[in-house]
């Protein structure tokens, strides 16, 4: 994957969503859905801190994990059923105490494109923006899976497309907070249709 990845061109579109953060100096909890998520690894790659990213203690959370690592991201387990509550709340105070994190938005197992509630809540816990991430690619193989998993060919042109950060308030509970769920969702959705019509 690292080689794939290494043969393509790359550009970022939107930087300055992510820089306006950076310069004012905040941690940011990055979100983008499962089915691109291989390349977004890839993207955060060299930071000079790594990233940490919740992942499902399943089967496939595993496995993501594992690819999660190899790109040098710092993984904490958790789940809905398990673990899950200790796990976001480690991640939102080492993301409090300054460094980035990562989640993805539909989960280990979906709804595909369906924002988990646990990404607003751990944007709120942390006090951080929630910056949504998209992947365009020129050439592609999408699955046949419940997330529609995008395999990037060699030698193609990708971009990554940075939208615009939800900040959910700390006072933020039920319906407030599914508000911005639907937010986050709404604007992750929109980033994604920019990517699949994405012209290099």
């Amino acid at each position: 994957m690292m080689s794939i990845f290494g043969s393509c061109s790359h550009i970022i579109i939107n930087p300055k969503a992510e820089a306006e953060l950076e310069a004012q100096g905040h941690p940011i909890l990055y979100t983008c859905w499962h089915g691109q998520l291989a390349y977004v690894f890839y993207h955060f790659r060299d930071r000079p801190r790594k990233i940490v990213l919740l992942a499902s203690p399943s089967y496939d959370g595993e496995l993501v994990g594992r690819i999660a690592e190899r790109f040098g991201a710092m993984i904490l387990s958790g789940s809905r059923n398990k673990g899950g509550l200790a796990a976001l709340k480690k991640m939102a105070g080492l993301i409090r105490r300054g460094q980035s994190g990562g989640i993805i938005a539909d989960g280990s197992r979906g709804p595909c494109h369906r924002v988990q509630k646990g990404v607003a809540v751990l944007g709120r816990e942390a006090g951080v923006p929630v910056l949504p991430v998209a992947v365009a690619s020129e050439r592609k193989t999408v699955l046949n899976t419940w997330d529609r998993f995008e395999l990037i060919w060699p030698f193609s042109r990708v971009a990554l497309l940075f939208g615009e950060p939800v900040w959910v308030p700390p006072d933020a509970r039920g319906k407030a907070l599914e508000g911005f769920r639907l937010e986050l969702e709404k604007r992750l959705n929109r980033l994604f249709d920019r990517s699949r019509n994405f012209r290099f």
